[in-house]
């Protein structure tokens, strides 16, 4: 083999191992859709969740925060560790009068994310994710189907998401357990602008079930950005309510179950 043929070998394989760093370490540019790419043997990640929910017939504000340390297993396999903070003020009356109410809720949570294919290699990128979460008033179980797909600067997702929760509650002085299931859809188009920033659309279809019946669904949409620099990087998405297709409270709207608008802002750094 010529020095020239070695050379150009070379910068092929740097340029092939510099793409694969800079897409595992940005995970994701969407904030409320996963994409299927995995963080590689040892690559370590942290991110910061903020979701601040507003918007019903009362005052209502809800910021959840959700701190996750993300590592890459290798063979396409990461985990995560999530710290999950929630914070709720909310109007409660009793007897005909109003006050403002504040709880706070602590738990723990544990993901893993398999890579079935890549997107860009693969002609669509296919993932599998499981997550527990512990707290002291439910236990939640989620799983999700990821698939994905880049078209030179178009970037498409979409999510399947089943959760089950289950509460505690007393009925007739009887501890029992209530079980929730929720059925989630996600679909959202990125168009990148240049390297670093791209432009969002995530849609969201929500629904909850309970005994198998459905109690509440909605329809959210809503604009955001992503802005990548080295390993640092941002997401950011306003996600309003559009419409109730069940449990309507307003109008057009539900807002027992759902609020009128979330907010959402991701960081991280990849080290």
């Amino acid at each position: 083999m010529n020095a020239k043929n070695l050379f150009s070998k070379n910068i092929v394989l740097l340029i092939f191992l510099g793409t694969s760093l800079l897409s595992s370490a940005q995970d994701r540019i969407f904030t409320y859709t996963y994409q299927s790419i995995v963080l590689n043997k040892g690559q370590r990640e942290l991110e910061v969740w903020n979701t601040l929910r507003t918007g019903r017939d009362d005052f209502y504000a809800r910021l959840d925060n959700r701190t996750e340390f993300e590592i890459g297993l290798g063979k396409s396999l990461q985990t995560a560790f999530y710290l999950n903070l929630t914070s709720k003020t909310k109007t409660v009356e009793d007897l005909g009068v109003k006050s403002i109410s504040t709880e706070n809720e602590i738990s723990f949570s544990n993901e893993f994310k398999l890579k079935l294919m890549d997107p860009v290699a693969n002609p669509f990128g296919l993932a599998l994710y499981g997550e527990y979460g512990i707290g002291t008033n439910e236990l939640e179980l989620e799983g999700k189907l990821i698939l994905d797909k880049k078209f030179n600067n178009l970037t498409v997702a979409t999510n399947v998401v089943l959760e089950t929760e289950f509460a505690p509650e007393y009925v007739n002085n009887k501890l029992n357990w209530v079980k929730e299931n929720k059925l989630e859809y996600y679909l959202s188009f990125g168009y990148s602008l240049n390297p670093k920033l791209n432009l969002t659309l995530e849609s969201a279809f929500k629904n909850v079930y309970v005994d198998k019946e459905l109690e509440h669904s909605a329809l959210f949409s809503g604009l955001g950005f992503s802005y990548i620099n080295d390993n640092f990087w941002v997401n950011f998405t306003v996600m309003p309510q559009l419409l109730s297709l069940k449990g309507e409270t307003n109008s057009l709207l539900n807002l027992n179950e759902y609020e009128k608008f979330q907010i959402r802002l991701l960081f991280s750094y990849a080290f």
